[in-house]
């Protein structure tokens, strides 16, 4: 008899532990099924949610410039973008992303018959890295936002079909900032950057700045050089526009 009571108590002391490794398997496959399947997948969709987002902030970024050299006032903008994402349950690490920003000469100006002075518009490019998705970036250039992906291109705009249509507004928003008429009195918007925070990598936020000041009425003539063509202003003023990334 007693030989059976104590066969009857261990048992009854394996059973919680039996109970226990089976619902710790069970979840150990939940979490394994979780982690093969479902993560890729929502890795993805948050990718995808972060690149839209850092399209808008392109976006807002651009109009941001449109709106400066409209109202031809010194003015501060900021936009502030993720560089990194895909950040999900059970699986924190996020990618993570480069903001690079450099003038680019689109032209010169000359003041009376003085010496000429490169004339500088504005590139600012963000590249993904460990992506858990394609690694498509974007481009802002000459009031114009574009995808990027390895060395290939295209307009971000719906309304433009092809990279002709995106180097054709290019060429619209020049001409609008650098218009043939008025003579007087015109805005002659020029980019620079700040060295030091030209360029962030990381999966952080980030701030895309804008600092725009006006300089003071040249009194001579103002001649400027674009694609070829001559514009000559009198009266005109500079709109020193500094762009960095903090």
């Amino acid at each position: 008899m007693n030989g059976k009571k104590d066969l009857s108590k261990k048992d009854d002391a394996v059973s919680p532990v039996i109970a226990l490794m089976l619902i710790l398997a069970i979840l150990a496959t939940c979490l394994a099924v979780y982690t093969a399947t479902y993560v890729p997948g929502l890795k993805q969709q948050d990718e995808i949610t972060h690149s839209g987002e850092v399209k808008l902030a392109f976006e807002r970024f651009a109009s941001d410039i449109d709106n400066v050299i409209a109202l031809g006032k010194p003015a501060v903008y900021t936009e502030v973008l993720e560089l990194g994402g895909g950040d999900v349950p059970l699986s924190p690490t996020k990618s993570s992303g480069t903001i690079e920003i450099e003038t680019k000469e689109i032209g010169k100006y000359q003041i009376d018959e003085g010496a000429e002075t490169v004339l500088n518009g504005i590139e600012v490019r963000y590249t993904p890295s460990f992506t858990a998705w394609e690694k498509q970036g974007y481009l802002y250039k000459n009031g114009v936002v574009w995808i990027t992906k390895d060395e290939k291109k295209t307009p971000a705009m719906l309304t433009l079909y092809d990279v002709e249509d995106g180097e054709d507004r290019e060429k619209e928003i020049l001409a609008k900032w650098y218009p043939e008429s008025p003579t007087e009195n015109v805005i002659i918007p020029n980019f620079s950057v700040v060295e030091k925070k030209s360029e962030i990598t990381g999966t952080s936020a980030v701030k895309l700045r804008l600092n725009a000041t006006l300089g003071d009425i040249i009194s001579g003539t103002m001649t400027v050089n674009l694609d070829d063509t001559t514009r000559t202003y009198t009266n005109a003023r500079l709109l020193n526009i500094e762009v960095s990334v903090e």
